[in-house]
This record gives structure tokens, sequence and C-alpha cells, in this order.
């Protein structure tokens, strides 16, 4: 994975959820997380390759269950001083506990702190529930983009457009 060593760990002591950024997450621990999400729609070979790509990964981690819950996968536009969440998941069993919340304004405190402008990610039109967290965080929809996310896999073969996306910002 193409992470700095830069390690932060951030934790409520009431809480069993901490937040790491950069630790030494291994594939298993991210795909641990994501894979469940995403992994039928980019496949494990594809999903590696993002996650091998990016240059900063936070992930939530339950001290009480000790496993992954939630993890962000961020690359870095340093010329214009901005994030991009290229994938962001919260576990379906740990949705709605506010750990996705949480794990946003991690990246947001410390994208402010590194002198960010702002965040930027796409989600589809339809994910109501993935919208609502980042308008709860401070996003808005910037641009609706007509098929974004491609068919794959056999889908591509019943379908003859992707799903439409909205590119979402958050100033910092």
């Amino acid at each position: 994975m193409n992470v700095s060593d830069n390690k932060s760990k951030l934790s409520l002591s009431s809480s069993p959820i901490s937040i790491y950024h950069n630790s030494k997450f291994s594939f298993d621990d991210v795909e641990s997380v994501l894979e469940p999400l995403f992994g039928n729609y980019y496949g494990i070979s594809e999903l590696r390759a993002i996650i091998s790509n990016v240059d900063h990964i936070w992930c939530a981690y339950n001290t009480t269950k000790k496993q992954y819950v939630a993890c962000a996968l961020v690359r870095t536009y340093n010329k214009d001083k901005v994030l991009f969440i290229n994938l962001f998941g919260v576990t379906q069993a740990c949705q709605g506990q506010g750990i996705g919340t949480r794990l946003l304004k991690a990246i947001k405190n410390w994208g402010q702190k590194q002198k960010y402008v702002a965040i930027i990610l796409h989600t589809q039109v339809d994910n109501y529930k993935a919208i609502g967290l980042y308008e709860k965080v401070g996003f808005y929809k910037q641009y609706y983009i007509t098929n974004f996310f491609p068919p794959r896999g056999c889908l591509s073969f019943f379908r003859s457009h992707g799903s439409d996306a909205y590119e979402m910002i958050l100033y910092l």
C-alpha cells in the first residue's frame, strides 16, 4: 500500500471505536470492510489495485470486537490542495451508529490541519444513506454526472448504461 508512515490514532475513552490513519493496515484489514460492500462491483483484483494506489487510509477499529468496521481510501491532489475519497465504507452491521460520521470528521480535521482546501467524493444518486451522511458532515452536491458508474461483470451484458452519480464537495 502506498501510504506514508505518518500515524495517528483518534479515540474517545467511552467509545470502543478508534480511528487510525496510515497505520500498517494489511490488505486483509481493509478488504474485510470494503470487499463485502464493493467486491461485487470491482472484483478483488481491482479492489486491491485501488487499495494499493491511494495516499491515505483511514480505518475505524472496534476494540471490543477486535475488528475493523469502516475504512476510507483517499488520494491527494497536492497541486490543488484537494483530497479525493476513492472509497468509503462502513460494514453493514455497524451502519447507523455514527462511525461513518466520526471517520469523515477525522479526515476533515486532518485535511484542515494540513491546509487542504476541499474534500471531493462521488456517490450514486440513489445511495440515500450515504448522501445523508455526507451532507450531515458538510458535503454538498456539486455536480450530477450521468453514467458515472459503468455496469460491470454480468450486469454489463444486461445494462447499456451505468449509474448516475453526484460529485460532492466539502470545503475546508
